[in-house]
């Protein structure tokens, strides 16, 4: 692999992994953007799945639409990242004043589900990728 692509897939990972660490350290006093990076880290650790393997993931934010264009490379990202398309609604659902509703956060219980769905996309995608991406051994 090129200098240029392995370094491109990388940046999309470690975004990923940032935008999840973002993520925790908000989750207490802006839960409503702190289940945005939820979704981000999803969405940039499946574009840097697709980078990876010479597609371009385009400008959508539809974790489905990103999962199964994943699935063409690792068909078991289909059972793997079942529910991971619950998390495209956090793209704009708490960021844009859309409804008129008092709370603009989720709850504790969403929010959850929403770190542990990401964390897992992020995960599978890391474990499916080589030492030279990752620099770690796969027995690691």
């Amino acid at each position: 692999m090129d200098k240029a692509k392995r370094t491109l897939v990388q940046f999309w990972l470690k975004k990923a992994q940032r935008d999840l660490a973002a993520a925790q350290k908000l989750a207490q006093e802006l839960p409503d953007i702190s289940i945005y990076h939820c979704q981000q880290g999803a969405e940039k650790a499946l574009k840097g799945f697709l980078v990876f393997h010479d597609t371009d993931p385009g400008d959508t934010h539809n974790i489905n639409t990103l999962v199964k264009l994943a699935t063409t490379f690792k068909p078991e990202f289909t059972t793997l990242l079942k529910e991971a398309g619950y998390l495209s609604q956090y793209n704009q659902i708490y960021r844009y004043p859309m409804e008129a509703t008092e709370d603009f956060n989720p709850s504790p219980g969403e929010l959850k589900k929403a770190y542990k769905l990401a964390s897992e996309v992020y995960k599978t995608v890391i474990d499916s990728m080589p030492e030279e991406i990752t620099g770690k051994s796969q027995s690691e």
